[in-house]
């Protein structure tokens, strides 16, 4: 049993949970859900003891509380694993690692170390244990931590959580976050055999998506206060006075244009001959398995990959290496992807919603946008204060201000509660300008079906 007796939290005078009482019963996996800034991810802290109550306590079954705080702290090490969201990220911008590595090992003399390296010891474990095939990761062992899709990723960050000690309770933020359609089969399988043949309570906070495991049987959905909780129905959302823009016009004007391209790092070849041509106002859908170089494409388009100089790629209607420099093409691109949302730099994080807005873009359009998307709330917190999905939905909403040429969009809904979604797709559907190009890349069906009209598959 696992029980939080009158808790209340505040995080950086934001508070989260007041004299919150909650039961999760000994066997019983879960799922904790509800809108963004709810406080999914604040539970988990709690259970996991990354951060404690204001008041209240947090009481769990096999960790006696006549013990010390060192005893407790080890009790807790050893049954109590917690995969948190930015487990990911927090590996790969270690000392001497940054996202780009990915794109620059050819030429970067740095050692990075391979997932043979990160498990060390551990690593011959692996086989210990009778955990489904599609875990296997002996296809892995020699690569570059930072060449590794999402999917590859979480198994392995997943696998080591696992090989010291098989715990009690697994706590798991949005795992299935970034994960294409059989990756999240795949964890869907290994969570349901951990619970069933290890018996390993889950607590899994996300949305109610539609891969959760079998052995999630009970759902807990958080609440905020009222003065915060408006819901507006879907079929009621452009009804704030924001004029929808005729359907994307059909110029033949490029602007990405990328010939036989090749993409191959020593003997492993991601991309071969390609040929992809995006035209003017154009909105497409990029999809594809994890590490089937979906990321990689962008990054050859905002210029982020040295590859290239040395492809045939066209930005705007100029081949790359031509005269442009990669700041003249970067204020052409507006770019949302995972590392904005997990890299923010300190200077950043420390600005009030309002400010971060204010200091990049036109103040005309923020107040309808702020009331189209229904964060009056939020615009006096400092980003560091917002959950995963505000934080997400703020940096999409400071996007849309900018109206670039070229939108790019790298999993633009993850974190994202369903309401908050339903609004972004409504405004790239019909409030988007009709000149602004945009390539999403997405996982799901559902958000190609909403408003693309070109697509690549990788």
């Amino acid at each position: 049993m696992i029980s939080l007796d009158n808790v209340s939290v505040s995080i950086q005078n934001r508070i989260i949970f007041k004299q919150l009482n909650l039961r999760l019963e000994t066997g019983v996996s879960y799922l904790i859900t509800g809108k963004n800034g709810v406080g999914k991810t604040t539970l988990l802290n709690l259970i996991a003891g990354k951060i404690q109550p204001k008041s209240g306590t947090v009481n769990i079954d096999f960790i006696d509380s006549s013990l010390s705080w060192d005893e407790k702290h080890e009790l807790r090490k050893k049954n109590l694993h917690y995969v948190t969201t930015h487990a990911l990220h927090e590996l790969i911008s270690a000392p001497d690692l940054y996202y780009q590595q990915r794109y620059y090992t050819i030429e970067d003399t740095t050692p990075v170390p391979t997932v043979k390296d990160f498990f060390g010891e551990r690593y011959n474990k692996v086989h210990e244990f009778n955990f489904p095939t599609s875990f296997n990761i002996d296809h892995l062992h020699k690569l570059d931590l930072p060449r590794l899709s999402n999917g590859q990723f979480k198994k392995i960050i997943i696998l080591k959580q696992l090989l010291d000690n098989l715990p009690k309770v697994l706590l798991l933020d949005y795992p299935f976050e970034g994960l294409d359609l059989n990756s999240r089969i795949e964890l869907k399988e290994f969570l349901d055999h951990l619970a069933t043949q290890h018996h390993i309570q889950l607590i899994i906070a996300d949305h109610d998506h539609p891969q959760l495991p079998d052995a999630i049987t009970k759902k807990i959905e958080l609440s905020i206060s009222k003065g915060l909780n408006s819901e507006r129905k879907k079929n009621e959302l452009n009804s704030i006075g924001m004029h929808a823009n005729p359907a994307p016009i059909k110029e033949t004007e490029p602007v990405v244009e990328m010939h036989n391209l090749k993409i191959q790092y020593g003997n492993t070849v991601i991309l071969k001959n390609l040929n992809w041509k995006i035209n003017r106002g154009e909105r497409w859908a990029l999809t594809g398995s994890n590490g089937s170089g979906k990321t990689t494409l962008f990054s050859l388009i905002y210029a982020d990959h040295p590859m290239a100089y040395s492809e045939q790629v066209y930005l705007f209607g100029k081949r790359r290496g031509t005269g442009e420099s990669i700041w003249d093409i970067k204020k052409r691109i507006s770019y949302l992807g995972p590392e904005q949302l997990h890299f923010l730099d300190a200077n950043t994080s420390i600005l009030t919603v309002t400010q971060y807005l204010n200091s990049k873009h036109d103040t005309r359009e923020i107040e309808t946008l702020v009331t189209f998307f229904e964060i009056k709330h939020l615009l006096l917190k400092r980003l560091r204060q917002l959950s995963n999905g505000e934080l997400q939905l703020v940096l999409l909403i400071a996007l849309f201000l900018s109206q670039k040429e070229l939108l790019l969009l790298d999993e633009p809904f993850q974190f994202l509660d369903p309401m908050q979604k339903a609004r972004v797709n409504e405004y790239l559907n019909i409030h988007l300008d009709e000149n602004t190009t945009l390539i999403l890349i997405t996982h799901y069906e559902g958000d190609v079906a909403q408003w693309t009209e070109h697509r690549l598959r990788l």
